[in-house]
C-alpha cells in the first residue's frame, strides 16, 4: 500500500520530526514521529481526581466568559439551545453506546495502570487549552524512549509542550489480535499487563508504528 501523496507524507514527517526535536536528551536519536489519537471509545471524561490544573487556561476561559455575560444575543442563543442539546446528547449517548458494543475493548488497567496513565497525559493536553478531554497527540518515537506530545499547528503556532514519556523496555505492541475492520488500530501494552487501542491519523502508517513498539 502506497500513499497516493508521498510527498506529502514526507512534509508531515519531517514537520512533526522538527517538533519533536526540542525534547531529545544529549546523544539521542529520533527514529519517528506521528500523528496520533486515542481510541475513539477510550473514556472521554478523566475523573476530577486526575485533572491538573491550567492556572493559564482557566484564566483565558474566564475572560472569555467574561465578555460573553454582556452579550445579551448569547444569552437568548444559550437558552434556546438547551432543550436541543439535551436531545442530541441523549441520542449521541445511545448511538456511542450501540457502536462500542460491537466494537469491543479498547483497553485495560484502570486509571492507576500504564495504560491510566498513558490516557491521562493526552486527555490532560496542553497548559493553555482548557479541559481535560484531549484526543490527539504527537507519538515520537527515540532510540531510548517513548515522547507524547502536544500537536502541531500551523494557523495557531504554539511551542510543542511534553505530555509523557516512558523509556524503552516499559512499553510494546499487544501482540493480542482485534478486529480486522479496525484498519487504523495499534495497540499498545505496558509492563504491568495494561494497554490501551490507539489510531493512527494516517492508516499507512499503522504498520511502521506497529513495528517500532517493538
Amino acid at each position: 500500500m502506497t500513499h497516493p501523496y508521498p510527498e506529502r507524507l514526507q512534509q508531515e514527517g519531517a514537520q512533526l520530526a522538527e517538533h519533536s526535536r526540542g525534547f531529545l536528551l544529549p546523544g539521542e536519536s529520533l527514529v519517528a514521529a506521528f500523528g496520533m489519537r486515542l481510541d475513539q471509545f477510550v473514556p472521554e471524561v478523566l475523573p476530577r481526581r486526575y485533572r491538573t490544573p491550567k492556572p493559564e487556561a482557566d484564566a483565558a476561559a474566564r475572560l472569555k466568559g467574561g465578555w460573553r455575560l454582556l452579550n445579551p444575543v448569547i444569552w437568548v442563543m444559550y437558552v434556546v439551545s438547551v432543550p436541543a442539546g439535551l436531545g442530541e446528547a441523549a441520542c449521541s449517548g445511545t448511538w456511542r453506546g450501540i457502536r462500542r458494543l460491537f466494537r469491543g475493548k479498547v483497553w485495560h488497567g484502570g486509571w492507576e495502570s500504564g495504560a491510566g496513565h498513558f490516557v491521562r497525559a493526552v486527555r490532560t493536553g496542553p497548559s493553555y487549552s482548557s479541559g481535560h478531554g484531549h484526543k490527539s497527540y504527537v507519538l515520537t518515537v527515540t532510540d531510548r524512549r517513548l515522547l507524547l506530545l502536544t500537536t502541531s499547528s500551523t494557523v495557531l503556532p504554539r511551542p510543542a509542550q511534553l505530555l509523557g514519556e516512558l523509556p524503552r523496555g516499559q512499553f510494546a505492541r499487544r501482540r493480542a489480535s482485534h478486529p480486522p475492520r479496525h484498519k487504523d488500530r495499534v495497540d499498545i501494552a505496558f509492563t504491568d499487563g495494561s494497554w490501551v487501542a490507539l489510531e493512527a491519523e494516517r492508516r499507512i502508517q499503522v504498520e511502521q508504528i506497529a513495528s517500532l513498539l517493538g
